[in-house]
């Protein structure tokens, strides 16, 4: 996943696009930009915009200064049901009211919760500016809500940058206050003394990092000895200078919070960013389209495909109904004319035993002689032959009869009908033997 992370100061602005995947953070670029009357807040989103490639996920962190921070207890577990109670359960204990402002939370661990708000307008107000250049943030917070995720970290300690301070207990952020501003160490004395007078037990260590992270490690007089945050061996390869770790450290943290599902956002409500869902509901419209063209062609295949089925089937019946009355011209037509052919066929074959229909007619040929004028009906059905023919006399129906005696067994002699003319018509029906061919 590619994260953008814009990081908005009174003086300047820094972005910088990291690649996290796992445990495996990638730098793509990096890039700082001064604020003045020359160049505004809105050019720099702009030229911000330009130098932007791809759809990383836009990450705004806006001063700590514009965010309100308060420790909660509450019986629950569920950050998102924390959100939903935390409006009424600050109402009345917080200068805004609830109505203008939005809310969000980190947990501090054992039922305990960091509660933070900002103002609507000032969150509605950044997020116009970046929009209007054409890269609208996905996600709007403050970097200092990343600390526990900066590199180098080790147990319990403070963690400042010139511009706020965090205290990090267990892991997680437990306090964290704005310090911005001419004094700073005078600034970040009392804060670390108003903690200590408060109850709070302070953090054997406090870590300074960022540009001012040299003058701070110089000052004297605090209740925790300021030290410089470290560039850590392994992340050498990413920086590769101290100076743009220095830099850069604070976006890292915001890139590896965010992609770990930890970094608040403020962009809720009625300032919930919705362009990702436009493009969702985009996509599923046009794959939806997509679906219904590649159903609608399916459908018109298939069709295409039944249609010539059935000119192919109407086709082959047509064949069927001529190629039947080519065999049986006399007769009328039948139910199923390719039933018939099979059974024809089938009658062609021949008994295994007789050496086949062919060979029968053959012998019956033979055997006839040249009394016989004519067999017209020959039927083999199993064992059983039937034989219908006209003779010149009964005579030779009778002879006839006696030559089949080496091809037929029981042999029967149907009814004989004579003609004007003196010739028969006979019927002879018997069982055929065994022939070898």
């Amino acid at each position: 996943m590619e994260y953008l992370i814009i990081q908005v100061d009174a003086s300047r602005v820094t972005a910088g696009r990291f690649g996290v995947s796992g445990r495996s953070v990638t730098l793509a670029g990096a890039a700082s930009f001064e604020l003045g009357e020359e160049q505004g807040l809105s050019a720099v989103a702009a030229r911000i915009a330009e130098g932007s490639s791809g759809s990383p996920r836009v990450v705004l962190c806006l001063s700590p200064a514009l965010f309100a921070q308060r420790p909660v207890e509450l019986p629950l577990t569920d950050l998102r049901k924390v959100r939903e109670v935390l409006p009424a359960h600050l109402q009345g204990e917080i200068a805004l009211p609830v109505e203008e402002t939005v809310f969000d939370a980190l947990p501090a661990g054992e039922g305990k919760f960091l509660a933070l708000w900002a103002k609507r307008t000032d969150i509605a107000h950044a997020v116009t500016f970046f929009r209007d250049a054409g890269i609208e943030p996905q996600v709007v917070t403050a970097a200092p809500f990343a600390w526990p995720f900066l590199p180098g970290l080790a147990g319990d300690c403070a963690v400042c940058d010139g511009s706020a301070l965090g205290v990090i207990a267990q892991g997680r952020l437990a306090f964290v206050r704005a310090i911005n501003g001419p004094e700073q160490g005078r600034l970040l004395a009392s804060t670390l003394s108003a903690l200590e007078l408060s109850g709070m037990t302070l953090p054997p260590r406090l870590l300074v990092f960022g540009e001012p992270a040299a003058e701070l490690a110089a000052l004297e007089g605090l209740p925790l000895a300021p030290e410089r945050l470290e560039l850590p061996e392994d992340l050498a390869p990413l920086f590769r200078t101290e100076e743009a770790f220095q830099q850069l450290s604070g976006l890292y943290a915001v890139a590896r919070a965010c992609h770990a599902g930890a970094l608040p956002d403020f962009r809720r409500g009625e300032l919930a960013w919705t362009a990702g869902d436009v493009k969702v509901r985009r996509k599923l419209l046009l794959t939806a389209l997509l679906a219904g063209v590649a159903v609608l062609l399916l459908f018109t295949l298939k069709g295409l495909q039944y249609r010539a089925a059935r000119a192919d089937l109407a086709s082959l019946n047509a064949s069927i109904t001529a190629i039947y009355r080519e065999i049986f011209p006399t007769r009328t037509k039948a139910v199923d004319e390719l039933a018939e052919v099979k059974g024809e066929i089938r009658k062609l074959a021949g008994v295994e035993s007789s050496g086949g229909f062919l060979d029968v007619l053959k012998r019956l040929a033979e055997a006839k002689g040249t009394s016989i004028n004519g067999l017209f009906e020959a039927e083999l059905e199993g064992g059983a032959l039937r034989i219908k023919g006209d003779a010149r006399s009964a005579q030779a129906v009778n002879e006839f009869k006696a030559s089949l005696a080496p091809l037929m067994a029981n042999v029967e002699l149907g009814e004989v009908k004579s003609r004007p003319d003196g010739t028969v018509t006979f019927a002879l029906t018997g069982t055929l033997k065994e022939v070898r061919k």
